[in-house]
């Protein structure tokens, strides 16, 4: 993490972390303003140079030392981490710190000096005292665990199955730094016999058919943990879906439950449908033909389902698209356009062509157009939960070249 010369009338788009711990009068005088700032660092000395950064909003700011280490994302704290320091160390983590249960007291002692948290920190109680002597600051929270000799620690996602289950101990305590997943159907006997407590800090999929016995042995100590159970008889599908008369037939299963999007192809008939798919749970959403409306309310709750239905051709906008005035030329009767990303709109596509050619268009992202073209995108509009752009206009910032004025784009760290 270099610091950053500064030209005159520099201008900076948006900063995750301004780090002005190191600032001079001279290093911030030729700033002409910075966009939003998540966190800015500063330390007493620096304090003074705040008013001049110009910064169009503040998350949070901090006072951290200047020779304190910077980390980011997630930081775990394991068994050698402070060993053998010549220098206690001095600590600013930006997101998460995990601490390891084994490490030695007396070396959180001799080797930290001091600790700044801007995040979580998720520690064993037995090492509690000894962190929260060090800690100077934090904006976040604190999650403790219990751990034991009968502990088997997880640091990241721990997949329950059955292989897994025996090879633990009998009346093994499991703690989960991150998500606990139970893909399958276990035995509830094997289980109630091998786990004795669960603590889990993060979320936890399990079977109906073990709920049971897993709600009995979850510690909540570490907090109430997101819970979602799979209904029994149905098979978990974790990608995108995409549905088609002949995967249909294919199914191993006929109930499923979803996480990902589905996509519902036009050669599927609602005999087809209706024969092949027996109960439906989605997660995110179903994209439907308009002739599979009657079947497929039967087939999931329409109240807590997120269902588009399209008539004609689907035109489906995932990322970026450019869609030229041709695309037209090639479709035979309408088609119904679904933005989930950005789409831009070539200024050749007359508005009329659009009224004529879309029978919907339901909008999740961003559309670009000239306001001829909004005009027609309007009075189509389904879902509206995206934005309109005028394509002839630009922002303010997108008018003035970076390059001569000395601009910079957005950043996730900046030392001045």
């Amino acid at each position: 993490m270099e610091k950053q010369n500064i030209e005159p009338g520099k201008v900076f788009g948006n900063i995750g972390v301004l780090d002005i711990r190191k600032a001079t009068e001279e290093s911030v005088a030729n700033i002409k303003s910075i966009g939003n700032v998540g966190m800015l660092l500063y330390t007493p000395e620096t304090t003074v140079l705040i008013q001049r950064l110009n910064m169009e909003n503040l998350g949070s700011s901090i006072e951290v030392p200047a020779d304190a280490r910077l980390l980011t994302g997630q930081v775990v704290f394991g068994q050698d981490y402070f060993k053998n320091q010549t220098t206690p160390l001095s600590l600013c983590v930006t997101g998460q710190i995990i601490v390891h249960p084994q490490i030695p007291a007396e070396d959180i002692e001799t080797g930290l000096k001091e600790l700044i948290i801007v995040g979580q920190m998720i520690c064993p109680e037995h090492l509690s005292g000894a962190i929260q002597s060090k800690l100077r600051n934090i904006i976040g929270h604190t999650q403790t665990y219990t751990y034991t000799q009968s502990s088997r620690l997880t640091i990241g996602k721990l997949i329950l199955d059955e292989n897994y289950l025996r090879s633990l101990a009998d009346g093994a305590e499991l703690v989960v730094i991150g998500d606990l997943k139970l893909p399958q159907v276990l035995p509830n006997n094997v289980f109630e016999q091998k786990v004795q407590r669960i603590q889990v800090t993060g979320k936890i999929v399990c079977r109906e058919e073990n709920a049971q016995v897993l709600f009995a042995r979850l510690d909540d100590r570490t907090g109430q943990p997101q819970v979602t159970v799979i209904p029994t008889g149905f098979n978990v599908v974790e990608k995108p879906l995409l549905l088609d008369a002949d995967l249909l037939k294919a199914l191993p299963s006929q109930k499923l439950y979803c996480t990902e999007r589905i996509q519902i192809e036009r050669d599927v008939t609602p005999q087809v449908l209706d024969s092949c798919l027996e109960a439906l749970i989605a997660k995110e959403l179903v994209i439907c033909p308009t002739t599979l409306k009657e079947v497929i309310a039967r087939k999931c709750n329409m109240l807590e389902t997120d269902v588009l239905f399209y008539e004609g051709e689907l035109w489906l906008v995932d990322d970026e698209l450019a869609l030229p005035a041709s695309r037209f030329d090639y479709l035979e009767g309408k088609a119904t356009l679904v933005v989930l990303g950005e789409l831009m709109l070539a200024p050749d596509v007359e508005p009329q062509v659009l009224i004529e050619r879309l029978a919907k268009v339901h909008n999740f992202g961003e559309i670009s157009c000239t306001p001829q073209q909004m005009g027609a995108i309007q009075s189509l509009l389904g879902v509206k939960y995206g934005e309109l752009v005028d394509s002839t206009k630009r922002k303010a910032d997108e008018d003035v070249d970076e390059e001569k004025l000395g601009g910079m784009g957005n950043a996730g760290y900046l030392a001045l």
